[in-house]
């Protein structure tokens, strides 16, 4: 049940000594439920309801959309539900990575590492200097998250930070999906909206140099590239021909877009790994690999939109010549979309 002065008790304690609050968590073996009790609802309820009121005075918006009250709740229940999502992801990969699994203790990550993160969602609401504000606080609660982890969940040091990128990673992808799936990115966003509230940042540019540069400003740089990217990508429409049939130069340009995206992961991949294979690697070293990793599930689409392509027009050639691969010869287009295929048969084939 809620007991407030649990959460303000835990929530000091995170700010002024997070070692050692932790420690002490650790000791009293909450269960999820009693964690979320505790510090995700009350936090999160208080904290968006705060940065609602700001916005409403001040103008601005909080969460899903450019109204303030609907928006806000939405994003608060949303983010709720999220928590528990990023334990079950922490949890998970620490099973892989020679840690303890157990959901009690990754909930426990979490919980504590939101404390700095709520805070940021009331800051995130005051004009001007907010959202500066907001991305402080954020960064910080990736760095609580990266810090609680071997505490509740034991994973060794030396695989720390590939669990750390890992998990990240998977959490960012997850969102990124989320967002698409719902046809929309949410502006505003910050570290912690990408990592703990599944969310995607809509600024940035497509022609931004390599974001792969260590350090916070490295990570926000891929973040936004790969939420940009895929923002205009669900933008372009395109209608196939009549007839169905493919053309040369469109399997040529797909042959060519699919060559630039396998360079571009296998570059972004071994710089990941090389971080992952250091033994001194740095907060900041996480956040230049997680740059990395997160534009490689959007690395077709960057390839696709840099070069002035249309993403609907490449989905689909490529759905095309797939069915053209396995069906052959049903109707005179997949016969001659099969005959295109075959003659390109090695170029396409060397890129599965």
């Amino acid at each position: 049940m809620l007991d407030i002065n649990a959460t303000i008790r835990w929530a000091t304690a995170v700010i002024q000594s997070p070692d050692q609050a932790a420690a002490d968590y650790k000791a009293t073996a909450a269960p999820h439920m009693q964690t979320f009790m505790v510090l995700p609802l009350p936090l999160y309820v208080a904290s968006y309801l705060v940065a609602i009121i700001l916005a409403t005075i001040l103008g601005g918006s909080v969460g899903f959309g450019e109204h303030s009250i609907v928006g806000g709740i939405v994003a608060m229940a949303f983010a709720l539900g999220w928590t528990f999502v990023v334990a079950f992801v922490f949890d998970f990969f620490a099973g892989t990575f020679g840690g303890q699994k157990n959901f009690d203790h990754a909930y426990a990550v979490v919980g504590l590492a939101i404390v700095p993160g709520a805070l940021g969602t009331v800051l995130g609401a005051l004009p001007w200097i907010g959202w500066l504000l907001s991305l402080a606080a954020s960064i910080y609660m990736l760095v609580l998250a990266y810090q609680f982890i071997p505490v509740f969940l034991g994973v060794p040091e030396e695989s720390r930070t590939k669990h750390f990128a890992l998990s990240c990673v998977t959490l960012l992808v997850a969102g990124l999906v989320f967002s698409m799936i719902i046809g929309t990115f949410f502006a505003g966003a910050v570290v912690s909206d990408k990592v703990f509230s599944g969310s995607a940042d809509d600024a940035g540019s497509l022609s931004a140099t390599d974001s792969g540069s260590a350090g916070a400003g490295g990570f926000l740089g891929g973040l936004e590239r790969a939420g940009k990217v895929m923002e205009e990508a669900e933008k372009d429409r395109y209608s196939p021909p009549d007839d169905g049939m493919l053309s040369d130069d469109q399997v040529q340009t797909y042959i060519r877009n699919m060559r630039k995206t396998k360079e571009l992961r296998e570059r972004l991949t071994s710089k990941y790994e090389g971080m992952g294979e250091k033994d001194d690697a740095s907060i900041s070293d996480i956040f230049g690999g997680i740059s990395d990793m997160s534009r490689v599930g959007t690395a077709e689409a960057e390839v696709v939109k840099t070069s002035g392509g249309n993403w609907a027009e490449h989905q689909w050639v490529k759905s095309a010549l797939e069915t053209a691969r396995v069906q052959q010869d049903i109707n005179d287009a997949v016969a001659h979309n099969y005959a295109l295929f075959m003659k390109y048969q090695d170029e396409i084939e060397a890129l599965d």
